[in-house]
C-alpha cells in the first residue's frame, strides 16, 4: 500500500528545486558530469598537473579577460545557483511584509514596495469562515473527480499549465523562465510570512466532513500560497505574452488565457478541501498587486495601484468573474494607487527584462 508522504506532501520544500538552476544550463555539475566516476576526479587532474606543468616560478603567463565587464555580460556568466541568488536579492529587497504584533496572531497585514503600501489584507475571524464560507466546500467536492489530475501536478508544478498559453523552453525563452521562478520565489518569501502572521485556519479544522483528498499543510490557510503565486504568474506573464498595454484588472475582466488558467488552479484548492473560496480572493489580491508593482518598476514606471482586501466581511465565492466583480467593488476590494519611488531597478536587471521582452 503506498505511504503518505507527509514532510513533501505540498511540493514546498522542492519548488526550490523543480526549477532545475543548479543544473539549468546543464553545466553547474561540473565534477560529476561524465556520469562514471561517481567522484570529482581530483586526483587524477592532480597527476595530469604535475606530470605536464613543469616547473613554474609563479608568474603570471596570461591576461584575464572575464574581469571588469558591464554587469549585465558579468551576470550571464554566473552559474544556476548564483544567477538565482543575485536575482532574488534585486527583486526581493524591493518588498517587506508587515505585521504589527510578533506574539499574537494578526487581524491585518500589509506589503510595502520600497516602503510604500500596496496591499492591505484584512482577514477572516473563524466564527464567520464557519457560518460563509464553509459551506462552499461542500458544493466544491462534487469536482473532485473530475479534477483530481489537475489537482495533484499542482501541488508541485504551475509552470506546466501556463505553459499552455506561452511555448516556454530553457533554449527559446531562458529569461522569461529565469523571471517566472524569481517572481515565484518572491512571492513565497511574502505569502508566508503572512500566513504565519494571520495564523487562519483550514477547512478541516472547521468539520470532520471536509476530508480533503491531498494532505492538509500545516501552515495557516489564508491567504492561498497557490493563488497568490498563480496570479503574481499570470500577471508577469501577461505583459510578456501579450503585445498589449499592461493592465491587469481589465485583463482580468477580459478573462484573458492565463488569468483563467490561474483562477482554476485557486479554485483546484477550494476542490480538494484544503482551502477557502476568501484564501484564494486573498492570494489573486496579493499575487496580481505585487507582481503589477514589479512590472511597472522593471519597467521604468512611477506609479502602481494599491489594493486593500476587506476579507473580514466577504461572504461570497471564488472565481475569474467574482474577482473581476470585487475589484470593481470598494467594499470588497478598494483600489488606489502608491508611487513607486526608491532605487532605480539595476542595469543587469534592466537588461534582463528588455531581453525578456524581445523572446515574445
Amino acid at each position: 500500500m503506498p505511504r503518505l508522504g507527509y514532510d513533501g506532501y505540498d511540493g514546498y520544500d522542492g519548488y526550490d528545486g523543480y526549477d532545475g538552476y543548479d543544473g539549468y544550463d546543464g553545466y553547474d555539475g561540473y565534477d560529476g558530469y561524465d556520469g562514471r566516476g561517481g567522484r570529482a576526479p581530483s586526483g587524477a587532474l592532480g597527476a595530469a598537473r604535475d606530470g605536464t606543468v613543469g616547473f613554474w616560478d609563479g608568474t603570471a603567463d596570461r591576461t584575464p579577460k572575464s574581469t571588469g565587464r558591464d554587469s549585465w555580460a558579468a551576470y550571464q556568466t554566473l552559474g544556476g545557483t548564483p544567477k538565482a541568488k543575485v536575482l532574488d536579492q534585486a527583486i526581493g529587497s524591493m518588498f517587506d511584509v508587515a505585521l504589527d504584533n510578533a506574539a499574537q496572531a494578526n487581524t491585518i497585514g500589509t506589503v510595502r514596495c520600497q516602503g510604500q503600501p500596496i496591499v492591505t489584507l484584512h482577514k477572516p475571524a473563524d466564527d464567520f469562515l464557519a457560518q460563509h464560507q464553509l459551506p462552499y466546500l461542500r458544493t466544491a467536492a462534487d469536482l473532485r473527480p473530475d479534477r483530481l489530475g489537475e489537482i495533484k501536478v499542482q501541488m508541485s508544478n504551475l509552470k506546466s499549465f501556463f505553459g499552455l498559453v506561452g511555448h516556454m523552453s530553457p533554449a527559446a525563452t531562458k529569461w522569461t523562465l529565469m523571471l517566472h521562478y524569481a517572481v515565484l520565489r518572491l512571492m513565497q518569501g511574502i505569502e508566508h510570512p503572512l500566513k504565519f502572521g494571520f495564523d487562519v485556519a483550514r477547512p478541516i479544522a472547521m468539520s470532520y466532513k471536509v476530508q480533503p483528498i491531498i494532505q492538509t499543510p500545516g501552515h495557516g490557510a489564508w491567504p492561498s500560497g497557490h493563488a497568490t503565486e498563480a496570479f503574481a504568474l499570470a500577471t508577469l506573464l501577461t505583459r510578456l505574452f501579450y503585445n498589449r498595454a499592461f493592465d491587469p484588472a481589465s485583463e482580468i475582466a477580459s478573462g484573458n488565457e492565463l488569468y483563467r488558467h490561474a483562477a482554476r488552479i485557486a479554485m483546484n484548492r477550494t476542490i480538494a478541501g484544503v482551502h477557502f473560496p476568501t484564501d484564494s480572493m486573498a492570494g489573486a489580491v496579493l499575487g496580481v498587486t505585487v507582481a503589477e508593482a514589479l512590472v511597472r518598476k522593471l519597467e521604468g514606471e512611477t506609479q502602481t495601484t494599491a489594493r486593500l482586501y476587506h476579507g473580514d466581511t466577504y461572504k461570497g465565492d471564488f472565481n475569474l468573474s467574482l474577482l473581476s466583480s470585487a475589484l470593481d467593488d470598494a467594499s470588497v476590494i478598494e483600489t488606489s494607487s502608491a508611487p513607486l519611488s526608491g532605487d532605480a531597478v539595476p542595469t543587469w536587471l534592466a537588461r534582463m527584462w528588455a531581453t525578456a521582452k524581445d523572446e515574445w
